[in-house]
C-alpha cells in the first residue's frame, strides 16, 4: 500500500483535535487511511454512511451522535447532510463529546467562512488519489517513470491500478456513478445522457478555451445549464477549471476558461480510448491533463497558497499553466515530445508572453523537467 504523505499530520490531528473535515474524490482511500491510523492506535471508531437516507434522518436528532460509545465517529459522504453545519457547531462548542471526522466527496453545505476557519486551524484536509510524489516514493523514481505511460492512460485511482485487467469497466462504472448520483444535500443532476455528452465534449477538447454556448448546442443544453454542471463537477473533484490570465494586452483572451479532468483515466473512459501511446494522436492532451491535474492535486494536498490560470491569445499562442504565489509567478508550457511520442519541433515559450510579462519565470514541461514541477512545495 502506498504511504500517504498526509498520514503523520492526520494522525497528529486525530490525537489533538475534536473535529476534522476531509474532502476529496470517491475511491481515493480516505476511509482506508483513517481505519489504518485508528487501528494502529487501538482507537475505537464507527462509520456512519450518510448516503443512506435512514442514517441521514437519524442524524437529524441531535442526541444520536452523543449516544455512540466509540471514541471517533466517521461521517462518510457527509455532503448529504442538510444539518452538517449544526453538527460541526455542536463539536466546536463542546456539546458533542467524541472526535468527529467528516468525509466529503463533494463540497459540503457549510459557510465559506467556516471552511476557511477550519483550514486555518489545520482541521481541513484535501485528499486525492496517490500523487506522483507518493507513488515515486513507494515504487522508486525509476520505476514510477517507467509507469508514466500507464498513468497517462489509466490515471491514478487505486482501484484501477490494482486491477488493470478490469480498468475500463471500473472507470466506466465510476462515470455512471458520477452522472447518476446526487452530488450533495441540495444539488441534483438531471438529463444524464446530455450530461455525459457534455463531459465527452470537454474530454475531446481538454485544455482548450471553452464556449458554454457551443457545448450546449452540441449536447442539447442551454449555456447556463452547461456552466452550472461544469461548476458542480468541479466541486465534485471531477473537473479542474482554469480562468484566463490577462492584463489588457493586445490579443489576450479575457474572462474565459479551459477545463481539465482530475484523472486521466476518467477522461479516456469518456472518449472510449485506452489505446497505448504509440497508437494515439492526442498525446499533447494526455500530457497536459496529467501534468496539470497532478500539479493541482499537489498544491491542494499541501494547502499551498496558489492561484492557478492559463494564458492564451486570439492567435492561439498559449501558456498551459500559470501559478501565482505570494512572492512569485511561474508559467509553464507542456511538451509531450518524449521517446516514441509526438515528433515535432521543440516547443518554445511564446514570444508575446515574454514580451507582455518579462518578470514571470517560464519553463517547458517535458521529460527532463516534470519531476520538479510535480513535487515542488514553493
Amino acid at each position: 500500500m502506498i504511504t500517504r504523505i498526509q498520514k503523520p499530520l492526520l494522525k497528529q490531528k486525530l490525537d489533538n483535535s475534536k473535529l476534522l473535515l476531509i474532502r476529496g474524490p470517491k475511491r481515493t482511500g480516505k476511509q482506508t487511511l483513517l481505519e489504518e491510523i485508528l487501528n494502529e492506535s487501538n482507537t475505537t471508531f464507527c462509520i456512519i454512511d450518510c448516503f443512506d437516507k435512514k442514517e441521514r434522518n437519524r442524524l437529524l436528532n441531535d442526541k444520536v451522535l452523543n449516544q455512540q460509545s466509540e471514541q471517533v465517529i466517521i461521517l462518510r459522504e457527509a455532503q448529504y447532510l442538510s444539518n452538517l453545519r449544526e453538527i460541526i457547531e455542536d463539536v466546536l462548542t463542546g456539546k458533542l463529546k467524541c472526535t468527529l471526522v467528516i468525509c466529503c466527496s463533494y463540497r459540503p453545505i457549510v459557510d465559506e467562512e467556516l471552511l476557511e476557519a477550519l483550514e486555518i486551524e489545520g482541521m481541513l484536509f484535501n485528499f486525492y488519489a496517490p500523487s506522483f510524489n507518493e507513488s515515486a516514493t513507494h515504487f522508486g523514481l525509476a520505476q514510477e517513470s517507467e509507469l508514466l505511460e500507464e498513468r497517462l492512460i489509466y490515471g491514478n485511482y487505486p482501484a484501477v491500478l490494482s486491477d488493470l485487467d478490469n480498468a475500463e469497466s471500473i472507470l466506466r462504472e465510476m462515470i455512471d456513478e458520477i452522472i447518476n448520483t446526487q452530488l450533495g444535500a441540495k444539488e441534483r443532476v438531471n438529463k444524464g445522457d446530455k450530461l455525459k455528452r457534455m463531459l465527452q465534449q470537454l474530454a475531446f477538447n481538454v485544455g482548450e478555451p471553452i464556449s458554454y454556448n457551443d457545448i450546449g448546442e452540441r449536447c442539447g443544453l442551454d449555456n447556463e445549464t452547461v456552466e452550472r454542471y461544469i461548476q458542480l463537477f468541479e466541486e465534485a473533484f471531477v473537473l479542474i477549471k482554469l480562468p484566463s490570465y490577462f492584463n489588457d494586452n493586445r490579443y489576450e483572451l479575457k474572462k474565459t476558461h479551459c477545463v481539465y479532468f482530475q484523472d486521466n483515466g476518467i477522461r479516456n473512459a469518456l472518449i472510449s480510448n485506452f489505446n497505448s501511446t504509440s497508437l494515439r494522436n492526442d498525446m499533447n492532451d494526455l500530457w497536459r491533463n496529467y501534468m496539470i491535474s497532478e500539479r493541482v492535486k499537489w498544491i491542494r494536498m499541501n494547502n499551498m497558497n496558489k492561484t492557478i490560470y492559463f494564458w492564451r491569445t486570439h492567435t492561439r499562442q498559449q501558456m498551459d499553466f500559470i501559478e501565482v504565489g505570494s512572492d512569485q509567478i511561474m508559467a509553464y508550457k507542456s511538451d509531450p515530445k518524449l521517446i516514441g511520442w509526438e515528433k515535432r519541433k521543440n516547443v518554445k515559450v511564446p514570444k508575446s508572453f515574454t514580451e507582455f510579462y518579462p518578470n514571470i519565470k517560464t519553463s517547458i514541461l517535458n521529460k527532463s523537467t516534470y519531476w520538479n514541477f510535480l513535487t515542488r512545495k514553493v
